[in-house]
């Protein structure tokens, strides 16, 4: 196993001076003889701690790899991280401080949604290769960005593909929908209609919840009384867990749908009990329990440490696999420039990387539409297993 302080460095909480370098003069930073600096700006602490922490082990886990078959052109890959503590302040300072102060050569994520939103222009305006597997806006990639480059699905897209998986594997079923009055809880809406209308859905119930609401019996007793046979739960994780457990107090014993943003490590599915056999997940990357997913665990036992080992859940796979994306486009550039980076990214074409569908984009796409997968909870292990594979 590579010793890590090699690999990674912290960034200090130093202070940083305003964004004033361009495209042409900041071509080379974060080359030297001997290493390549990337950057990630992340929320480390703080309420989305979970997926970020684990991203974060998932882009270690690729440097560490590709470190131990010898680099890139003869050099070293760093990785210096910034906590932003899931505060969006914090979040734009620290990718300014990316670009300006640690002069990293690329940055493998810019945080949360809102982060990348607010930072959009500072990085397309310096043209510095950009990935972003964990928020995708769409000024991100709406138009396509010469520099940028992000990875997922869609939670509309999400939302009507589970609704269209869920339907083939439970048809004629009436359903109870239950999301929030967030930007997550809006995308997720925007796909609810079209998938009724297409696969020809009953929506019994349909019920939008407030933010930080932590009891869910009216909602759930509502679409209970509405006939709900399947309850589509839009929440994270608390919410998720309170309305699964309300269902099973009725003894509604029916599936449940939930989005991969909620997906994390076991101990988050544990205090359903029981009822946690009826939950089912639709995401882009793989079930854990699957031989790819079990492929990648093995994988990431041999480079992490007992500690980091603790932090991987799926998010790791989607730091994995950005990183492994990136790592290749710099690898086709002996010419290490901006420029013919961003242009091997653009080129890639049905790129492999284990944990998800194969990677592409394109001078029309800067977006990696991936495919998504429909999976359900094993009660003993409180780990996903594919379904129809």
């Amino acid at each position: 196993m590579k010793n890590w302080k090699n690999i990674l460095r912290t960034g200090l909480a130093a202070s940083f001076i305003a964004a004033s370098a361009t495209a042409t003069s900041a071509q080379d930073q974060g080359i030297t003889d001997d290493t390549i600096l990337l950057g990630e700006v992340l929320p480390l602490t703080g309420a989305a701690a979970v997926g970020a922490l684990a991203l974060s082990a998932g882009h270690k886990l690729a440097v560490m790899e590709q470190n131990e078959a010898g680099g890139l052109h003869g050099r070293m890959i760093e990785i210096v991280r910034e906590d932003d503590g899931y505060v969006v302040p914090r979040g734009v300072q620290g990718v300014r401080k990316m670009l300006t102060s640690e002069k990293v050569f690329a940055m493998l994520v810019t945080s949360n949604t809102a982060v990348s939103a607010a930072t959009v222009d500072m990085l397309t305006d310096l043209g510095i290769p950009t990935m972003n597997y964990l928020s995708f806006p769409e000024v991100f990639f709406e138009p396509v960005k010469d520099n940028i480059f992000v990875g997922g699905a869609s939670h509309k897209d999400t939302t009507i593909a589970l609704m269209k998986m869920m339907n083939e594997e439970y048809p004629g079923k009436k359903w109870a929908i239950v999301t929030g009055d967030s930007e997550l809880g809006f995308q997720m809406r925007e796909g609810i209609e079209p998938a009724s209308e297409e696969y020809g859905i009953e929506v019994v119930y349909n019920e939008t919840y407030r933010t930080g609401q932590k009891d869910f019996s009216a909602e759930v007793l509502a679409a209970n009384e509405a006939g709900a046979e399947i309850l589509f739960a839009g929440g994270i994780v608390s919410e998720n867990i309170a309305m699964v457990k309300e269902m099973e107090r009725l003894g509604n014993d029916g599936p449940v749908v939930l989005s991969w943003i909620g997906r994390y490590a076991p101990q988050f599915l544990a205090p359903m009990g029981e009822a946690v056999k009826n939950v089912h997940m639709v995401d882009f990357v793989v079930a854990d329990e699957s031989e790819e997913g079990k492929a990648f665990m093995e994988k990431a036992a041999q480079y992490l440490d007992e500690s980091d080992m603790k932090k991987v859940n799926r998010f790791s796979m989607v730091g994995y696999a950005s990183t492994k994306v990136l790592l290749n486009a710099i690898g086709e550039c002996s010419d290490l420039t901006w420029t013919c980076v961003n242009d091997a990214l653009e080129a890639t074409k049905d790129f492999e990387v284990g944990v998800m569908s194969p990677i592409s984009y394109g001078p029309d796409s800067h977006f990696s539409n991936q495919e998504l997968r429909l999976m359900r909870v094993n009660p003993e292990t409180l780990n996903y297993f594919p379904i129809g594979e």
